[in-house]
């Protein structure tokens, strides 16, 4: 990925998660960066280029501090952002769904039994970095 990329990127994160993420390319790796976010890796993005056409993947793990967790206050903690909410999904109990007021923007998956590892996942298209893209 490119700067520009890496900053169209950063600019719909911003938006959507938190103002003060930051992107850094990932070294030897043109298809990777790392979310940063008060100094701290928090996440990485990867690149999916098929036919042409540009994907994203945002992943970002998110630790409980118990096994059983408030996802809401768990989420809303790692981006600092109190807009975001987690609803469970129908017959689902290895995942819920992430949303920014009302609008749905990523999954969140439960990565093992006990409820304490999660991961963050929001997929975006190359037309989402659009900065006249409605959101």
């Amino acid at each position: 990925m490119d700067r520009q990329e890496l900053d169209r990127l950063q600019t719909y994160l911003r938006r959507m998660l938190n103002p003060e993420i930051g992107l850094a390319a990932r070294a030897r790796r043109d298809d990777m960066a790392e979310i940063i976010l008060n100094d701290e890796p928090i996440g990485r993005i990867t690149l999916d280029e098929e036919d042409g056409e540009k994907a994203y993947n945002v992943t970002v793990p998110i630790e409980m501090p118990s096994a059983q967790p408030n996802l809401n206050e768990a989420v809303r903690g790692k981006f600092g952002n109190p807009r975001l909410r987690v609803v469970p999904r129908p017959k689902k109990t290895d995942s819920s769904e992430i949303y920014l007021d009302d609008e749905y923007i990523a999954v969140l998956f439960r990565d093992d039994a006990s409820g304490r590892t999660w991961t963050f996942e929001m997929a975006l298209l190359d037309f989402d970095l659009d900065p006249d893209a409605q959101i």
